[in-house]
């Protein structure tokens, strides 16, 4: 029989299942919480239930539609039997058992022996950290270190580790190492091993090898910063975003998408423009799911995009697209840089430190396709891309710093005007950052060309 519960304000009888917290926490002085547990931690069914039954109910969308492959599905379930121990688990235990699920789905996907490599390679970089010795020289330790894998990686008759070893090596470490080490060199004190590990080994990395560049001290200062059913619900909501991306990418690369080489006239080359562009769906849609899915287990991070296809101008585009890029590139480029050049007029500085933003923007692409796909990523195209569109945003910034200074005239939002010219910056904007991407995504200049000479008619 099922007990009978009986609102105040109604004499309806509903029912309750037998699904209560732990004794423990419902003998203790604040109901929900073990001692020295913070608020944000409080435990209650009615919150968690629904969560859990939203995970479930995704995990069924995304089976039905066969959503990013089993190994993206494998590591929802993981994360759907593993959120109830979590949650009800002590809060100094909850950082271990995140770790502890995410190598087991590291092991289940790819294997105990890949996961081991993994395991005591990212081991060996996480350990060099701590050695008592200066910034300098254990910065200089990872960075040989990275060379000799890099090697590995490029060395093609080298069989003694598994290939899909380093790109899951470099999904872990090739950005976050970066801003790890960034982090030791100003911290004022040791980072804890859980804390590091937690950031290194996160659950939905393992199916989305293009990971967003989670900031370390972002990641922390987040972990239950405020109610963890809040950050759940707004996980959940990320989730779902990125499922509709990733069904809407579906769409368009299945039904609406046409080769390059079918471009034969102004229709269809406005077509290919937009939908090659809507490609970059899929990358949105992981990146939401990703970040997500951290809500799940407590880490509060920050939108990942926000209406990109929508931005007013290019600055508002940088602004938008990739969030974390964005993020990681003023932190460890742009604001050093011009720190350094303190002495320099303002427009000049940011001028430039713009432009190193790009370059090594470009770069580190190009570094990144090397450890995940074991080709560099240095073309014509992409030269052209980077420096078009850092070119692009340069003289955006210069304009809106000129605006700042010059005296305001307050317009009205929602005057037609306003609406029109607003319209038209997006259209302009759109229709320049598709001409672009579609030169970033041609084999060669020349393609392209030809392509755009077709589209025209010629």
């Amino acid at each position: 029989m099922w007990p009978v519960i009986r609102r105040p304000d109604t004499a309806r009888a509903i029912p309750h299942r037998r699904f209560t917290l732990p004794s423990a926490l419902q003998r203790s002085a604040r109901p929900g919480l073990y001692a020295d547990e913070p608020e944000t931690c409080r435990r209650d069914l009615r919150h968690f239930l629904p969560v859990l039954g939203h995970l479930a109910l995704m995990l069924a969308v995304f089976r039905t539609y066969r959503v990013e492959g089993r190994a993206f599905q494998t590591l929802v379930l993981f994360a759907l039997a593993a959120l109830p121990v979590h949650y009800l688990l002590p809060f100094r235990w909850k950082k271990p058992l995140f770790i502890a699920v995410s190598i087991a789905g590291l092991a289940w996907i790819f294997g105990a022996l890949t996961a081991a490599i993994v395991v005591a390679l990212a081991g060996l970089l996480i350990g060099i950290c701590y050695l008592p010795a200066p910034w300098t020289l254990r910065a200089g330790l990872i960075a040989g270190l990275a060379g000799l894998f890099a090697f590995a990686r490029a060395e093609t008759t080298f069989t003694a580790v598994p290939s899909n070893v380093w790109p899951l090596l470099a999904t872990m470490l090739m950005f976050r190492m970066i801003l790890y080490l960034y982090e030791l060199k100003h911290a004022k004190k040791p980072e804890s091993l859980v804390d590091t590990l937690s950031y290194f080994f996160l659950l939905p990395n393992y199916c989305f090898l293009h990971f967003p560049v989670v900031d370390y001290r972002t990641f922390q200062r987040g972990y239950f910063s405020r109610d963890i059913h809040m950050i759940q619900r707004s996980g959940l909501r990320m989730m779902f975003r990125g499922t509709t991306h990733l069904l809407l990418y579906r769409l368009v690369y299945h039904e609406l998408l046409i080769a390059p080489e079918e471009v034969l006239g102004p229709l269809s080359l406005a077509g290919y423009l937009v939908c090659n562009y809507l490609l970059y769906l899929r990358v949105s849609g992981q990146f939401h799911i990703a970040c997500g899915m951290l809500h799940l287990f407590g880490f509060q991070l920050p939108e990942t995009h926000k209406h990109y296809l929508l931005a007013t101008s290019f600055t508002d585009y940088w602004r938008r697209i990739n969030i974390y890029w964005k993020d990681f590139m003023i932190r460890v480029v742009f604001n050093p840089v011009v720190f350094k050049l303190k002495r320099w007029p303002q427009p000049g500085a940011i001028a430039l430190a713009t432009a190193i933003v790009f370059v090594t923007t470009w770069v580190l692409h190009a570094y990144q396709s090397f450890w995940l796909r074991g080709v560099w990523g240095f073309s014509a195209p992409d030269a052209l891309f980077w420096g078009v569109l850092g070119l692009l945003v340069l003289i955006n910034i210069q304009l809106d710093a000129r605006r700042s200074n010059q005296k305001k005239v307050k317009r009205d939002p929602s005057s037609p005007s306003s609406i029109a010219l607003r319209v038209a910056k997006t259209a302009g904007t759109f229709a320049t950052i598709t001409l672009l991407w579609s030169l970033w995504s041609s084999p060669s200049v020349g393609a392209w060309a030809a392509m755009l000479k077709r589209g025209a008619g010629g």
